[in-house]
């Protein structure tokens, strides 16, 4: 098949899915399905964001929650405090999840520090969110979280009464994440470089940190943006639900598991994971808390282990293997 064919016939396939997925409120699903159709997406968002550094980069971070976390509480208190609409604080929210990721990403790249470094560096900075939004309780409310005011369906103010208009605003992110990383060649390019073999690209003429750095605040501002979204779709914040350890396991899970080493492989982890997940809350209910990490953590040891390229790795060996026959 020509490279311009193979090209056509992908456009073809990622616009047929979204336009498929744009018809689902017309089927009237339940509410419940919807709910989990906005947690898929929105996992499968936030885990591409995530992708950008840790899967091409190669930089585990384990302090996305931290950066989600900053972004949704920022258009929050913005809407509380002062009347902004959660559309502008949205923008706001890319902005200080930027430059939170730039904050820790500088320091870190500037002196060298990657691998089990990098990943315990971004999971202090995690920590430490998380402590500052319990300790600042005037503001933030504490460990009791805030609960943004509900002015009924007012779009405008990023309300809405139906949860098919989170669905359709959570799809339209998705397709702009996948769309934007796809259009970022150059810079994957780069990042698989320094992922397999840093001094080797230094020595090409790639600028690690550079693209290091740039890698890690647009990660950053994409997940202050999904902080926005969960902000307005939930209602409640608390700092662990929002910017927790938890949240951060979630997020690299979904990337792992699906196969961080390809552009729909957070989309095909979330879309496993999540409903899994979902059906694990409802079938323990409130009884055993936190047995679905433990099920996270189970499935990213027997990943690691047998399928280090995710399920998306082995539905592409198994592409070939069916083509050579």
């Amino acid at each position: 098949m020509s490279k311009k064919r193979k090209f056509g016939r992908g456009w073809a396939t990622f616009l047929g899915i979204i336009v498929a997925l744009a018809l689902v409120p017309l089927l009237r699903p339940p509410p419940y399905v919807t709910h989990v159709l906005v947690l898929t997406l929105l996992f499968a968002y936030l885990g591409t964001a995530w992708n950008l550094i840790g899967g091409y980069g190669g930089q585990l971070s384990l302090g996305h929650g931290a950066f989600f976390g900053l972004g949704a509480y920022t258009s929050t208190l913005l809407f509380m405090n002062y009347g902004l609409s959660p559309w502008i604080g949205m923008a706001i929210a890319a902005g200080v999840g930027a430059g939170s990721a730039a904050l820790i990403g500088y320091p870190c790249f500037r002196f060298g520090l990657r691998g089990p470094f990098f990943a315990l560096a971004t999971l202090a900075f995690g920590l430490i969110v998380v402590e500052l939004l319990t300790a600042f309780r005037e503001v933030t409310g504490g460990s009791l979280g805030i609960f943004p005011p509900y002015l009924g369906n007012a779009p405008h103010l990023f309300q809405f009464a139906s949860k098919e208009a989170y669905y359709l605003i959570i799809l339209a992110l998705w397709a702009f994440i996948i769309l934007l990383v796809r259009g970022m060649r150059r810079t994957r390019y780069y990042l698989v470089a320094i992922r397999e073999d840093e001094e080797a690209a230094a020595a090409l003429g790639v600028p690690v940190r550079k693209y290091k750095l740039l890698a890690a605040v647009i990660s950053g501002a994409l997940s202050g943006i999904g902080g926005t979204f969960y902000a307005q779709y939930f209602s409640y914040l608390n700092p662990e639900s929002a910017a927790g350890l938890a949240l951060s396991v979630e997020i690299l899970t979904v990337a792992i598991f699906g196969g961080m080493y390809g552009l729909m492989g957070p989309t095909l982890g979330s879309a496993i994971l999540t409903p899994i997940s979902e059906l694990l809350r409802i079938w323990l209910g409130g009884t055993y808390l936190g047995v679905h990490l433990m099920f996270y953590g189970l499935l990213l040891i027997l990943v690691i282990i047998f399928m280090p390229r995710g399920v998306l790795g082995k539905l592409e060996e198994a592409l070939k293997r069916g083509l050579e026959f």
